[in-house]
């Protein structure tokens, strides 16, 4: 893609394909054209149990391998088209965004490098980049109080992903069953996924919304709950790493070992006072703290610090 002229401040975010395409674009202007590179992170990284070491050195030559793609050498390019480069080249993708934005930290490309988890910004921080917290935050377009019966016991949306986070939501969903008490799947298998105001209207009629993890770091959690809790739908969730510190077990959501999650849900469901004690917390932050209009103004604020600007001229790809 092209990124246009007379752009003060150019923002990425996730990134949903190859990243060092834009910030190397940027590089090739010229000092008193080139505006300020922000990205914002949303993509997990590897198993954090790896040594640095290690990591490190596969992410380099995992970015190393997608650099080849863009070289103009046209053997080069060819090259990278044939194994084992053609099969690395698409596989790894959480080692190739280290290994890319240690790569582009490296070159002085990035001047406002931001991740929605504490986690991966400590992880970052400790690999040179100067990573900042920004967490994930609800959209008003994405949440209403429609005033509906809450007739869904339990609420499942998302993709299945693996076999673990497979395997665990029939476990509970069948466990739950033996109970009385009947989960509503939205995996794109059982039911189509939802979006904009037929998800709304979803998460208005549950009562509790389910969040279970692919592996133990994963930071799913902040979607979730950015949806639920500000559709006042209670989030209940195996333990997740403190990714976002604002959001804090008991007051905000609900956090149990997968031992005892079917417990801790029929408990909830029971339970209306305590249910609802924690549904309004988890409702004022997502709609006051947790918001993404917040987190938006949190990195032009950050970017004003770095470098001011006279216009405000944002394009975001």
């Amino acid at each position: 893609m092209s990124i246009p002229p007379n752009i003060d401040v150019v923002l990425s975010f996730a990134p949903y394909g190859k990243f060092l395409q834009i910030p190397r674009q940027l590089s090739k202007r010229r000092n008193g054209n080139k505006p300020i590179f922000v990205h914002w992170n949303t993509e997990e990284i590897p198993d954090l149990r790896l040594p640095p070491a290690v990591m490190n050195t596969i992410a380099d030559v995992r970015s190393w391998s997608g650099r080849l793609a863009d070289a103009e050498s046209p053997f080069i390019q060819a090259l990278n088209r044939c194994p084992p480069l053609s099969w690395i080249d698409k596989r790894m993708n959480r080692f190739r965004y280290v290994g890319d934005y240690r790569y582009a930290a490296q070159q002085g490309w990035i001047d406002v490098y931001a991740d929605i988890s504490e986690v991966r910004a400590s992880f970052y921080r400790q690999n040179g980049l100067q990573a900042l917290f920004v967490p994930w935050g609800s959209v008003p377009d994405w949440h209403d109080n429609l005033r509906l019966e809450r007739d869904i016991d339990v609420l499942w949306f998302g993709k299945r992903r693996n076999r673990r986070r497979s395997h665990l939501l029939d476990k509970i969903r069948d466990q739950l069953l033996a109970h009385g008490v009947k989960m509503h799947v939205i995996d794109g298998i059982e039911h189509p996924f939802v979006y904009d105001q037929e998800r709304t209207h979803l998460l208005n009629r549950a009562k509790i919304t389910l969040n279970l993890l692919t592996q133990w770091s994963d930071a799913t959690l902040p979607f979730r709950f950015s949806l639920a809790a500000a559709n006042q739908s209670l989030v209940v969730s195996e333990p997740v790493l403190d990714h976002n510190p604002l959001c804090q077990p008991g007051q905000h959501y609900v956090s149990a070992p997968v031992t005892s999650l079917v417990d801790t849900i029929l408990f909830y469901l029971k339970n209306n006072a305590e249910r609802a004690r924690i549904v309004q917390n988890a409702y004022h932050l997502s709609t006051t703290d947790l918001t993404l209009t917040r987190s938006l103004q949190t990195l032009l604020n950050t970017v004003h610090a770095t470098r001011p600007v006279k216009q405000h001229t944002l394009e975001i790809v």
